[in-house]
């Protein structure tokens, strides 16, 4: 799980038209095309676990910190309200009840 938030606005990253500063190779179908990034790295879709961005993917420049060049463009529509304030508070919950697995599990092995 990638608990980064990509970019720092909603344009960077792209072009005038919105799309990603990219060139595409491989084959003709959009969901499996190779985006390559205009600083030469791949790019790649992440998912952002901000409290904003819940689940909310985003094609990134998959660079490391020496060459990644900060482009990003969201492959998931804006979330309403509702959305960002509830899956935040079920992720939350799904993390204690995973704590509280391994916690139980730790007790019966040192048993």
């Amino acid at each position: 799980m990638d608990n980064g938030h990509y970019g720092s606005g909603s344009d960077s990253g792209t072009n005038g038209s919105g799309r990603p500063n990219s060139r595409h190779t491989g084959s003709s179908s959009a969901d499996d095309v190779m985006r390559i990034c205009s600083c030469g790295c791949e790019i790649v879709v992440r998912t952002s676990w901000t409290t904003t961005n819940p689940g909310r993917r985003v094609r990134a420049c998959s660079g490391n910190q020496d060459t990644h060049c900060g482009a990003f463009q969201w492959v998931d529509p804006l979330m309403c309200r509702r959305s960002k304030k509830v899956i935040p508070g079920l992720l939350n919950r799904l993390n204690q009840y995973d704590a509280a697995i391994k916690r139980a599990k730790e007790r019966l092995d040192n048993a």
